[in-house]
């Protein structure tokens, strides 16, 4: 496994990690939009990825939808979709 496969595996387990926690605890999405903005951020500095390409988002994406977002890209790299779940 390459260094950006292990540290895309991490994030990937951290994310949904916090999608579960801040589910339990019942968070507000400007909690979880920024903390999965941040984690983005990481990340792409990590693995020296450029910001965000994908599709736009929708409006008003906050909470729970940033989060699943950047989880369905993780899932979609290469490298981590082989060691998803």
């Amino acid at each position: 496994m390459t260094a950006n496969a292990s540290i895309r595996s991490a994030f990937h387990e951290l994310t949904m990690t916090l999608l579960g926690l801040f589910e339990v605890y019942d968070a507000k999405p400007e909690l979880v939009e920024h903390a999965a903005e941040e984690i983005e951020s990481i990340l792409r500095r990590h693995i020296g990825a450029p910001p965000y390409g994908g599709a736009p988002r929708p409006p008003g994406a906050k909470g729970k939808l940033a989060l699943e977002r950047l989880l369905d890209e993780l899932e979609a790299a290469p490298e981590t979709a082989v060691n998803a779940h």
